[in-house]
């Protein structure tokens, strides 16, 4: 008779500890992810602004950045489900399934390693958007962005969980990275970063509903600016944080399941 093993602290922290030695030991990864959202925060936010002005009362620059910011998280997170392919390839995936811990501690502690690192490139871009401008420095915006840090975790989280899913059932790197970008390159188009949805075709706005990277850009609007789209009302960063935690709850158990049924 199979028994459900329960969760292992330890096990959890071991994994943990092993994806932010990882990321650490490859500090290009987080050059190359901030340098990509750099290019687009400045190509766009510094070209663009003096051609576009702004949404309302706020610049360009500033509405682009949470959005840049989205980018570089689900690239970072969606990206982390590579190591299961990796691990899968080099053997070292059977040294975890075999140990004798539940698979779901050795999920759960490569998603929380996974959503630190994949939120590490998102404060450092938000730092530099301050820096170039795109918010101002007031105590109400020291305290939204400890509130958009929270944000960053949230989503980076779900995709986690997203990217470990895709990278349980696919055996072949290149189909996962062929996947992930079908996947990623919608998500980031149809998240409002660029513009507005209020202004958008009504097919458009339904898509971007239903679009979960669009509430956590829209989450990380009212954290770093106190504003986001008016389809959304007057509440709308409560609507964006029970439609994100609910994706995040979703692709975290998606992805543990389809880990757990993972062949070696």
């Amino acid at each position: 008779m199979n028994m459900v093993q329960p969760l292992s602290r330890q096990a959890i922290y071991v994994v943990l500890l092993r994806e932010l030695k990882r990321y650490w030991r490859a500090r290009a990864r987080i050059i190359g992810a901030v340098a990509q959202s750099f290019f687009f925060l400045t190509l766009f936010g510094l070209g663009f602004s003096g051609f576009i002005g702004g949404f309302g009362n706020v610049k360009y620059l500033s509405y682009l950045a949470p959005g840049v910011i989205g980018m570089g998280l689900l690239s970072g997170a969606m990206f982390s489900g590579v190591s299961v392919v990796f691990d899968r390839q080099f053997g070292f995936m059977k040294e975890m399934l075999i140990a004798p811990v539940s698979r779901t501690s050795v999920i759960l502690g490569k998603i929380l390693g996974g959503s630190i690192t994949s939120s590490i490139p998102g404060i450092i871009l938000m730092t530099i958007a301050g820096l170039m401008g795109a918010f101002k420095p007031t105590l109400i915006l020291m305290i939204g962005a400890l509130a958009a840090v929270g944000v960053m975790f949230l989503i980076t989280a779900g995709f986690v969980g997203l990217g470990v899913a895709i990278g349980s059932v696919l055996n072949d790197f290149h189909a996962f990275q062929l996947l992930t970008t079908f996947v990623m390159w919608p998500l980031f188009m149809l998240s409002g970063a660029f513009f507005p949805i209020d202004v958008a075709p009504f097919p458009l706005q339904v898509a971007s509903f239903c679009n979960p990277l669009f509430y956590g850009v829209e989450l990380l609007r009212w954290c770093l600016l106190g504003t986001g789209t008016a389809l959304l009302g007057s509440f709308g960063w409560l609507i964006a944080l029970g439609a994100l935690a609910a994706f995040t709850s979703l692709m975290i158990a998606i992805g543990s399941y389809l880990f757990s049924k993972a062949q070696i």
